[in-house]
């Protein structure tokens, strides 16, 4: 997501269909405009022109050939999405970015990447300038089965990936190589976010299958210490649908206008039993800048947001995920 004007704000998705159940025509990436009407995110109308969504590249579905989008940014009126070309979820073929001059309704190339860059650990990102006019970039494999990197550049660079540097919070250097900010996950769809002067990571984690969220008033720094706030956590189809038994749960994707104090989140979902679920759902979330003591001391409070993160057996419905995810290259 990122703001436009007047309020508004451009959502892009990936695989979208016609019809319910995964049916009908198959378009990826798509986008609409949004505003929050009463804390509840109203459609206006598709980020394409026309009155009816469409995809936003022109390319066929050939061979389980898609465009997923990582995440957009808008720098000084200009939006910019990275995607990643997938010949079956998963398997990526390369990365591009685009640029759009008109709101979202056209995009031209700026050029794409191998995933040979980073042995695949920049495949998936996410974005946000930051004070310094540098645009930082968390990023990861699209395989959930990887740690986490920061990485960052000046906007003449955004198609050179080659001139972006890599941090390692071992020698906090910025260099062509690095390592992870953020280990022992295996990072899914994230969203690296500056709010309230703090930098906030939202993220699925595949290791807990959990939607976790991160806060610090430090970005280049080894993350593996600062706590986790659990917004969404697996639990069975069987059950009522509550952010503690949210079944199959990815992506997390902060709203533009969000605070550390109300922080709008759209978490994605799918049933990939029978795909009689394959939506995404907003998430409010109070009382993040308590629970991680920002304008205060830094000290915990569990009464205010329920944090409980333990690693999660694999389970039927994450099992059967995983397979759709690699089957192109079995």
């Amino acid at each position: 997501m990122a703001p436009l004007d007047n309020g508004t704000f451009a959502l892009i998705f990936g695989d979208s269909f016609r019809e319910t159940g995964l049916r009908g025509e198959w378009m990826s990436p798509v986008g609409v405009v949004a505003q929050l009407v009463n804390g509840i995110i109203e459609i206006i109308r598709p980020l394409n022109a026309g009155d009816k969504v469409e995809q936003l590249l022109d390319y066929p579905h050939v061979d389980g050939l898609t465009l997923i989008p990582s995440d957009m940014i808008n720098i000084d009126g200009t939006l910019y999405m990275q995607g990643m070309w997938n010949r079956g979820i998963g398997n990526v073929l390369h990365t591009e970015i685009w640029k759009s001059t008109d709101n979202g309704r056209t995009w031209a190339s700026l050029g794409t990447t191998p995933t040979t860059y980073l042995s695949g650990m920049g495949d998936l990102i996410s974005w946000e300038r930051g004070q310094d006019g540098y645009i930082y970039v968390v990023s990861s494999s699209f395989k959930r089965d990887h740690p986490v990197y920061l990485s960052r550049f000046m906007l003449d660079n955004i198609a050179d990936r080659s001139a972006w540097e890599v941090f390692n919070p071992a020698t906090g250097s910025w260099s062509t190589s690095g390592a992870p900010i953020l280990s022992g996950v295996q990072a899914g769809e994230m969203n690296l976010r500056f709010i309230d002067g703090h930098w906030v990571l939202a993220m699925f984690n595949e290791q807990t299958l959990q939607i976790e969220v991160r806060v610090s008033d430090t970005l280049a720094q080894n993350w593996n210490s600062v706590p986790v706030a659990v917004v969404a956590r697996h639990g069975s189809w069987t059950n009522e649908q509550t952010p503690l038994n949210f079944s199959q749960p990815y992506g997390a994707y902060i709203v533009p206008g969000s605070t550390l104090a109300n922080m709008d989140i759209v978490i994605s979902q799918w049933n990939t039993f029978n795909n009689s679920r394959y939506n995404s759902t907003q998430f409010n979330v109070k009382g993040l800048d308590t629970y991680f003591g920002v304008d205060k001391p830094a000290i915990q409070a569990p009464e205010v947001v329920s944090v409980e993160e333990q690693p999660a057996a694999a389970v039927e419905e994450q099992v059967l995920e995983d397979a759709l995810l690699e089957q192109a290259t079995n």
